[in-house]
């Protein structure tokens, strides 16, 4: 069974919007085993498995809810929508936590479309992978599939952006 680190709702919401403290408070803070798992607490005031860490600096999305709060608290976003069955996502799943770390001013959220189907819908997700860049709650871009290329350009724009 995994163990999680809970962060308070005000941590939370300051955690999300400089993805670089984030990174830092899960480096210093490593659970036993090497784990990195935290479970924001009360993120909506509400629920407390909103937003989980994962690995690097993705924040794994397993509502609907939590995704409209991510795209809201930050200023540079993109969402990765994959599925655990998907050969190219695991593919590019490496590519996307390396690019989280050298694109701190960006978030990155990562939706599972069999465990977040909402999310999935809202965003008319067909095909997995997909990706959407946000520039603030604005979508500037979206591509559908494992191409790093892509990936790497995109969030070079969106990065560039003011």
């Amino acid at each position: 069974m995994a163990s999680y680190r809970l962060i308070s709702s005000l941590a939370s919401r300051t955690l999300l919007k400089s993805p670089r403290i984030f990174n830092n408070l899960c480096r210093s803070n490593s659970l036993p085993g090497g784990s990195n798992q935290f479970i924001f607490n009360g993120f909506n005031g509400t629920k407390s498995q909103n937003i989980r860490y994962m690995s690097s600096s993705v924040i794994n999305l397993s509502d609907f809810e939590a995704t409209e709060k991510f795209t809201q608290l930050n200023h540079k976003s993109v969402l990765y929508f994959t599925a655990t069955w998907c050969p190219p996502c695991k593919a590019i799943k490496p590519v996307y936590e390396e690019l989280s770390s050298k694109h701190s001013d960006i978030a990155f959220g990562k939706i599972d479309v069999d465990e977040n189907s909402d999310a999935a819908l809202e965003f008319n997700i067909t095909s997995v992978p997909t990706f959407v860049f946000f520039d603030g709650e604005d979508i500037m871009q979206r591509f559908s599939g494992a191409d790093r290329t892509m990936l790497e350009k995109l969030l070079q724009e969106l990065e560039e952006r003011k």
